[in-house]
């Protein structure tokens, strides 16, 4: 049996659609056709190839265009890109540190020739490790022009000042004055080292949650009857009138009504109820429900986009296109568009204050660089990065998936917890759990103790009900968690703030968070990861911002004021390697 289906682009009316119809069904071999005119989509069915040629003339005959569909294959894993530029600039962060600190120690005791070849070498490096950010760099210099600059603009001004202000003290060297020597390239290279290094940990985190996509719903292979031969075809190309034959432990490809045979079915996919149900002749049958005992022969009625299951599907999607609350990310950038202007507007005030004071523009010019490039927050541009990274790897050696990273960094702010439940025969409850009893609702399963109305169970909803409860809840400031592994739940989980199942089950796909087997404790456990992420980042966030607040008044110049020293070159180089390592370190501590 060969199925396919093809679309009819410009298809008008339901005329054009029976006209069609009828010619497709004269084709030699063809043993069923079905035009849907909302789709515009043409299932083909046949005993022998189907000859795509002489459908294409028919469709074409009839003023319609045929298109074949695109073929898909395994989806593809995103690659990094492969780049040795982190490891590069670290080499050369580490090369420029030693050269100044060699120079700073052995100035006065070195030939000139040598401190020349040390600025030369300083100068050279420090192009080459911009080349390695440069599109970053780029990036921050057209930023400049909107209202809004990030990150990248912060790295773009502090390193094209520092380096300007560097190639003019070089020169000075050049020409035999080697008390002149006050290059920033050491700093520079720190900045770009763990700038890359941010942009490498975003990448991996980005991949960690990446190749998640609601994905079309793929009916179970039946068995179809043409007299007394059996066919295998999958249920999403069977059509209404097919008869079926399903066996012990199959599943249920379409709707229909059962018309022959006798068995006793699950339904608990659709219906939520755990009780096996009894089907015999003139009994309907749903698809997704599993044939536990005996055998059925079925006459279809709905199959497809049609059957029941597949229309929970559909208005699960529905429910996760909405905007939720719980799925905006944080981000670093909002602190730079504060940041800039008002390190620009410091450092400016800064360096014409001591120009004017003491009438050196050296001074002046130093401060300003001091400032610019002390001030930069690298390590604050890989202070989440870091700690999400961290975070998703300890989460993925449980067997816990997250989607979405913003669901990782705000599922601890939930304060409501709804449960799917079976009860009895025929109903289908939900129970809601307030956060503050969560712990004791998923360690002892006894909401009835909990007489203080921090439980509530809902009972008797249908999907698109307990969907409404859900989304009027949220609407209503509630931040929901919601839990559920059913056909029937998948409206449920894409209408909450974080919908949260097991790994393969029906609702997979519209979770944020997979869990590896139904055991509750793993619930307690995503939130406990989302906390220890946010612990994590205001850490790191603290550790980086120490660092630039340390280095501010000592490029401003006021220990300098009092006798003191500037922020030498050398000194703001280990001030950023220490404010780097640190945030690194931070993060690998749980």
């Amino acid at each position: 049996m060969n199925t396919i289906v093809i679309k009819i682009k410009g298809l008008r009316s339901a005329a054009c659609v029976s006209s069609i119809e009828y010619k497709l069904q004269q084709l030699p071999h063809m043993q069923a056709v079905q035009v849907d005119f909302v789709t515009s989509e043409v299932l083909l069915r046949s005993f022998e190839k189907i000859n795509l040629e002489a459908v294409q003339a028919i469709i074409e005959e009839n003023g319609f265009t045929m298109e074949l569909p695109e073929k898909t294959g395994a989806p593809k894993r995103q690659k990094l890109p492969q780049s040795n530029a982190l490891l590069y600039s670290g080499i050369i962060f580490a090369v420029l540190g030693l050269i100044e600190a060699g120079i700073h120690y052995f100035r006065y005791n070195l030939s000139l020739e040598l401190v020349k070849a040390a600025a030369a070498v300083e100068m050279l490096l420090v192009i080459v490790v911009m080349s390695f950010a440069w599109r970053y760099i780029a990036a921050g210099i057209k930023q400049l022009s909107s209202d809004v600059p990030h990150m990248d603009s912060l790295l773009a001004v502090s390193s094209i000042v520092a380096v300007a202000y560097s190639a003019v003290q070089a020169c000075f060297v050049f020409q035999g004055y080697a008390s002149e020597y006050d290059l920033y390239c050491a700093a520079v290279a720190g900045a770009v080292f763990f700038t890359l290094y941010g942009k490498r940990n975003a990448l991996l985190a980005e991949a960690a949650f990446a190749n998640f996509k609601t994905n079309s719903f793929n009916l179970p292979k039946g068995t179809l009857l043409i007299g007394e031969e059996e066919y295998p075809l999958s249920g999403n190309y069977l059509l209404p009138g097919d008869t079926i034959l399903v066996r012990e432990g199959q599943v249920i490809p379409a709707d229909g009504i059962v018309i022959d045979g006798s068995a006793e079915v699950d339904e608990a996919e659709i219906s939520g109820s755990s009780e096996l149900v009894a089907k015999e002749k003139n009994g309907e049958a749903l698809a997704e429900t599993i044939v536990k005992s005996g055998w059925l022969k079925i006459k279809t009625t709905a199959t497809g986009k049609n059957v029941r299951a597949v229309q929970l599907w559909r208005m699960a999607k529905k429910y996760a296109k909405e905007p939720k609350t719980m799925q905006k990310l944080r981000r670093s950038d909002k602190l730079a568009a504060i940041f800039l202007p008002i390190i620009a507007s410091i450092s400016v005030v800064a360096a014409l204050s001591w120009y004017f004071y003491s009438g050196d523009a050296h001074l002046g010019w130093k401060v300003l660089v001091s400032v610019m490039l002390g001030a930069y927050p690298c390590a604050l541009g890989f202070a989440h990065s870091s700690a999400l990274l961290a975070v998703v790897k300890l989460a993925q050696s449980q067997g816990i998936v997250f989607k979405n990273p913003a669901v990782l960094e705000q599922l601890y702010k939930i304060s409501l917890a709804v449960f799917s439940k079976p009860k009895g025969e025929a109903s289908n409850s939900m129970e809601l759990v307030q956060l503050t009893a969560l712990n004791y609702y998923l360690e002892n399963s006894l909401p009835e103790f909990l007489a203080d109305g921090r439980v509530r169970t809902v009972v008797d909803l249908q999907p698109r009900e307990k969907a409404e409860l859900i989304r009027s809840l949220r609407w209503g400031g509630e931040r929901t968690l919601v839990y559920g592994n059913r056909i029937s739940d998948m409206p449920l989980l894409a209408s909450g703030d974080v919908g949260m199942a097991v790994q393969y089950s029906a609702t997979e796909q519209f979770a944020q968070v997979i869990l590896p087997k139904d055991e509750p404790g793993l619930i307690l456990k995503t939130l406990e990861l989302s906390r220890t992420l946010n612990k994590i980042f205001r850490r790191n966030s603290i550790l980086a911002l120490c660092f630039n607040i340390f280095c501010l008044p000592l490029a401003i110049g006021l220990w300098y004021a009092m006798g003191g020293f500037l922020l030498e070159p050398l000194v703001l180089a280990l001030v950023m390697f220490l404010g780097g390592a640190s945030v690194i370190m931070s993060s690998k501590a749980f």
